[in-house]
């Protein structure tokens, strides 16, 4: 039956869609020492739902009394621009998702929808993209890249870094292993993942110590191709808290949650190839991004230079 699985996702990858199965990983010989697993844990310091909800709200609130004053006293906010506006430099580095990947209108995906977005809040006048995000990029290849200073000049004058990563390293496992997956390979390539993830933000920030980096969570794909639950499930929010810990640990990072997003196709997220997302799909993206943006506070981060507030 495996086999036919198998057999089945191979098809499907030829045909443009995909689909997965994994065996569940026998338990390891010397578990991690609970305290350890506890200590881990309590270091991530990622907003509850709740949370997010209840911050979401406040910015909710503001934007409706902004709207409110626009009404009363005939303002243009979205036009109005602080006396000492100034520009913004967005590097933004990563894989497909960055690059735009299956956005038909051809706007880069959420990158040129995000710079749009700032632009238009009044301690910006301009925002400068420069996107060197590639298709299939992994994680050992930006790594090399920075490392070897690809990026030295556009990450010192940067003001805004944003950086999709983590997807391409899970489909190198599947694409390596197709007819005996167990998830015991993919927590063992997590463990280097999260090491080159960590070494690329020292990177950066041996360049630029102080420029806010937006880390974007991935999704998992599959779950459009069957309602069953899989272990990918489980695989895609390891890897996604796993970056969320780096976020955690960077005094000016951010993560940005996103596989909620991309669960199922209903409100056609995606594009024809079943992988990457849509404009739709980029619009909810930069609109999340937007959000957490505010959430984790980015005027602090970046000084006032990306200042959304009146």
């Amino acid at each position: 039956m495996w086999r036919l699985l198998a057999t089945a996702f191979l098809a499907a990858i030829l045909s443009g869609c995909n689909y997965i199965t994994i065996d569940e990983a026998q338990p390891a010989n010397n578990p991690p020492d609970e305290e350890s697993v506890e200590e881990q844990t309590e270091q991530i310091e990622v907003y509850t739902p709740e949370e997010i909800a209840e911050q979401l709200e406040e910015v909710e609130e503001k934007s409706k009394l902004k709207e409110l004053m626009e009404s009363v006293f005939q303002l243009e906010w979205g036009t109005r621009k602080e006396t000492d506006a100034e520009p913004i430099q967005y590097l933004a580095l990563g894989d497909s998702l960055t690059r735009g990947i299956g956005d038909e209108t051809g706007k880069y995906g959420y990158t040129k929808r995000l710079s749009k977005a700032i632009e238009e809040w009044p301690a910006v006048s301009e925002v400068e993209l420069d996107n060197r995000g590639k298709n299939g990029r992994r994680s050992d290849q930006l790594l090399s890249l920075v490392k070897k200073g690809h990026y030295d000049e556009e990450l010192a004058e940067a003001d805004l870094v944003t950086v999709t990563m983590g997807g391409n390293d899970v489909m190198k496992i599947v694409k390596k292993d197709l007819f005996s997956l167990k998830k015991e390979m993919f927590d063992k390539e997590m463990l280097k993942f999260e090491k080159r993830y960590r070494k690329i933000v020292e990177e950066i920030r041996k360049r630029n110590s102080e420029v806010p980096i937006i880390l974007i969570g991935f999704y998992n794909p599959f779950s459009i191709i069957t309602d069953e639950y899989t272990p990918f499930e489980t695989i895609i929010d390891e890897w996604n808290m796993t970056i969320a810990q780096i976020a955690s640990d960077d005094q000016n990072a951010c993560f940005v949650p996103t596989s909620d997003l991309f669960e199922t196709n209903e409100e056609m997220v995606y594009h024809t190839d079943f992988f990457h997302p849509n404009a739709s799909g980029y619009d909810r993206m930069t609109t999340r991004i937007i959000q957490y943006m505010k959430v984790c506070d980015i005027e602090e981060m970046s000084t006032g230079r990306i200042g959304f507030e009146e």
